[in-house]
């Protein structure tokens, strides 16, 4: 969870608990949680409406298909996947052509 080991929550719980205060800290706790689900909702917000705003053909965008590196590896997924049809489709005329193609050993 976010790189945190067990190690370094229970030391940040017990600092929690002297800076804060034992009687403090379940409030704070309750706070922190509100604050994340707001924050949570306001960027659900921000991500429906900029989906709305760029219109139905992006209705199923995910922020990190923004991401370069995952719009390249997509992107070069498709093009290996279409090399691979043409591979084999070329291959297979090949064969046909090379079938064609046999010579009549009467003919020699």
């Amino acid at each position: 969870m976010f790189g945190i080991g067990f190690e370094k929550l229970f030391v940040l719980a017990i600092l929690g608990v002297i800076l804060i205060g034992p009687d403090k800290l379940p409030q704070f706790a309750v706070d922190a949680a509100k604050f994340l689900q707001k924050i949570r909702g306001m960027s659900r917000e921000a991500m429906n409406e900029f989906k709305g705003q760029l219109g139905p053909e992006f209705a199923n965008l995910d922020i990190q298909d923004l991401n370069p590196k995952t719009f390249l590896a997509n992107h070069l997924d498709d093009i290996v996947k279409d090399t691979d049809k043409i591979a084999k489709s070329t291959a297979a005329d090949l064969a046909q052509i090379k079938e064609q193609t046999k010579i009549d050993p009467d003919l020699l």
